[in-house]
C-alpha cells in the first residue's frame, strides 16, 4: 500500500465516508495526490466512489470576442449616444446583429428610417447590459444564473464533467492493514533521488492522465505594477533617465513654480489636499522665489503671497518633480562652465493626490508619469513625435487635442483609444514649458513636457478591468485572473 493510500484509508476508517475536499484538508495531501489515492483504493475494492456530472459553462470563440470588444448592441448604443443613425448606414453584419438585439430588448426606437436611443437604452449605457456582465463573469471563471440567451446566441456552451462527490470505505477497506506501506513505488523525482540513484531497483508510480487535477496557478505580476514596469522600459529604451521627488511638498513647487496663479480653482481645498500643522518643507532658492513672484505679478497682475506659496500639500501631479529639475538644469546652463550636454531627457513615476469623486476612471490617490526634454530649438513637432514613439512602444494609439494649461504654451491634451469601450479616453496633458518658468528669454533652450495617468493606461491596456478602482483589489482570486 502506498503512503498516500494509507493516509486516505486511515481517515476513512474513522469517518466511514467523506467528500474529496475534506480528505484533502484532513490528509495534508495535494489534490492530485488525493485523487490518485482514491482511484487506486477504488481499484483494490477498499473504497467506493460516488460520482456526479457537473455542468460547466464556457464561452465560444464569438463570446470571447464580444468580451473584449463588447456586444454588438452595446457598440450600437455607444454610436447612438452621439445622435441618431439612418438604418441604411448600418449595413454591416455586426451592426445588423446589434440592431436586432437592441430592438428586441427595447434599447432603441426606429422612426422615419432612423435609429435613436430609448430611455431603456440610455439606462443600459449607464448601467451596462446584463448579457455582457454574464459573459465577463463566465470568462473570469464565475457562475451565472441565466445562460439561456448566451447559449441561444451561440456565445456560450454547456458541457458535463464527471467528478468525485463522495467516498465510502468498504468492509474490505475497514479490515485492511495500514502498516503495509509499499515504499518501492517512486511518486516524485528530485535532485537527491537522481544524485543517489535512488530509483534503481524501484518502480515509478503510474500516471492516469484522465484523473481530475488541480488547476495550476502561475505567478503573475499585478496589473498596475506591470504597467509601471512597461512605462519605465519604454522611457529607458528611448534614452530617458528616471528621477523622483517628494510626495509631501510646498505649494511653491506644486503650483507657483509652474506659473499657476494662487487664485486658480485647482488650488482650492475641493481639489487639493492641504496638510495642517506640517513641518516646514524644504526652502526654495530665494533668487528663484523672487523670479517666480515677479512672473506672477507681471503675468497674472495680482499680489503674490509668499505665505500661500509655503503651504504644505500632497502633490497633485508629478510635474512638481519636473519643475525642480528644470530649475536646476537650466540654472546650470545659464552659469558659465556648467552647461550639460543637451538634450537631457528625464521621466518620473509616482503617486499623486487629488480631492476627486471616485468613479470608472477617477481616483483620489493614483499614479502619474511625467516626461521632460530640455534641449535646443525644440518645437511642438518634437513633442508629438516623442510621445507617439513612447506610447507606440507600449502598444497604445495616441491622438492630440489643443488645450490650455498654465505652465505650457502651446498645450495639448493626450487621448488614447480604448478598444473595450470604443472611445478615446483622456490620459493627460502636454506642451512646451513657458518662458516664465524656464527663465530663458533670449535663448535657444526650450523644454517639452507631458504627464499621463498610469491607471488609465492600465485600464486601456487590460481589457479585463472594469474600472481603475479595480487595480486596488487585493483578492488573490482576482489577481490570478487579472495579471499580465
Amino acid at each position: 500500500m502506498h503512503r498516500y493510500e494509507k493516509t486516505i484509508l486511515e481517515i476513512l476508517k474513522k469517518k466511514q465516508k467523506s467528500d474529496p475536499d475534506s480528505l484533502i484538508n484532513a490528509g495534508g495531501l495535494g489534490k492530485d495526490e488525493t485523487l490518485w489515492a482514491l482511484e487506486s483504493l477504488s481499484g483494490k475494492g477498499l473504497i467506493e466512489i460516488t460520482r456526479e456530472n457537473e455542468k460547466q459553462v464556457s464561452l465560444t470563440e464569438e463570446g470571447m470576442q464580444y468580451v473584449k470588444e463588447g456586444l454588438p448592441e452595446m457598440i450600437l448604443l455607444k454610436r447612438l449616444k452621439e445622435g441618431t443613425i439612418p438604418i441604411k448606414n448600418l449595413g454591416d453584419k455586426r451592426s445588423m446583429i446589434g440592431l436586432q438585439w437592441a430592438k428586441k430588448k427595447g434599447f432603441i426606437v426606429i422612426s422615419n428610417g432612423s435609429v435613436l436611443l430609448s430611455d431603456k437604452g440610455v439606462n443600459a449605457l449607464e448601467r451596462g447590459i446584463d448579457t455582457q456582465k454574464d459573459m465577463e463573469a463566465i470568462a473570469s471563471g464565475n457562475t451565472v444564473k441565466d445562460i439561456e440567451e448566451l447559449i441561444k446566441r451561440g456565445l456560450a456552451q454547456e458541457s458535463s464533467k464527471n467528478r468525485v462527490s463522495m467516498v465510502t470505505i468498504t468492509r474490505k477497506g475497514i479490515d485492511a492493514k495500514l502498516n503495509e506501506v509499499d515504499e518501492s513505488l517512486i511518486d516524485s523525482v528530485d535532485r537527491k533521488l537522481i544524485a543517489t540513484k535512488g530509483w534503481e531497483g524501484k518502480n515509478f508510480k503510474p500516471y492516469d492522465i484522465k484523473l481530475e487535477v488541480e488547476k495550476p496557478v502561475p505567478a503573475r505580476r499585478h496589473p498596475l505594477s506591470y504597467t509601471i514596469g512597461r512605462i519605465r522600459e519604454a522611457y529607458v529604451s528611448n534614452g530617458f533617465t528616471e528621477v523622483s521627488g517628494p510626495i509631501i511638498d510646498s505649494a511653491f513647487w506644486v503650483f507657483d513654480s509652474l506659473f499657476e496663479p494662487q487664485d486658480h480653482p485647482a488650488r482650492d481645498a475641493q481639489d487639493t489636499f492641504y496638510i495642517a500643522n506640517a513641518d516646514e518643507t524644504e526652502a526654495s532658492p530665494e533668487a528663484y522665489v523672487n523670479r517666480v513672484k515677479k512672473a506672477h505679478t507681471k503675468g497674472w497682475k495680482y499680489r503674490w503671497s509668499l505665505p500661500t506659496s509655503r503651504e504644505t500639500v500632497l502633490r497633485t501631479h508629478t510635474t512638481s518633480v519636473s519643475a525642480r529639475y528644470i530649475y536646476d538644469i537650466i540654472s546650470g546652463i545659464m552659469e558659465e562652465g556648467k552647461a550639460p550636454v543637451l538634450p537631457i531627457k528625464l521621466f518620473s513615476t509616482g503617486r499623486i493626490f487629488r480631492n476627486e469623486n471616485i468613479d470608472y476612471k477617477h481616483l483620489a490617490d493614483f499614479y502619474q508619469t511625467d516626461g521632460i526634454i530640455i534641449g535646443e530649438d525644440l518645437r511642438l513637432a518634437h513633442l508629438f513625435d516623442t510621445i507617439l514613439k513612447l506610447y507606440s512602444w507600449l502598444g497604445t494609439e495616441i491622438r492630440f487635442k489643443p488645450a490650455y494649461f498654465p505652465f505650457v504654451e502651446p498645450g495639448a491634451e493626450l487621448y488614447a483609444y480604448s478598444k473595450k469601450s470604443s472611445e478615446w479616453m483622456e490620459l493627460g496633458g502636454s506642451g512646451v514649458i513657458r518662458r516664465e518658468i524656464t527663465g530663458v528669454r533670449n535663448g535657444k533652450i526650450s523644454v517639452l513636457a507631458w504627464g499621463v495617468g498610469v491607471e488609465r493606461l492600465a485600464l486601456i491596456g487590460n481589457e479585463r478591468l472594469k474600472g481603475i478602482s479595480e487595480l486596488y483589489n487585493n483578492g488573490l482570486g482576482w489577481l490570478r485572473k487579472s495579471g499580465d
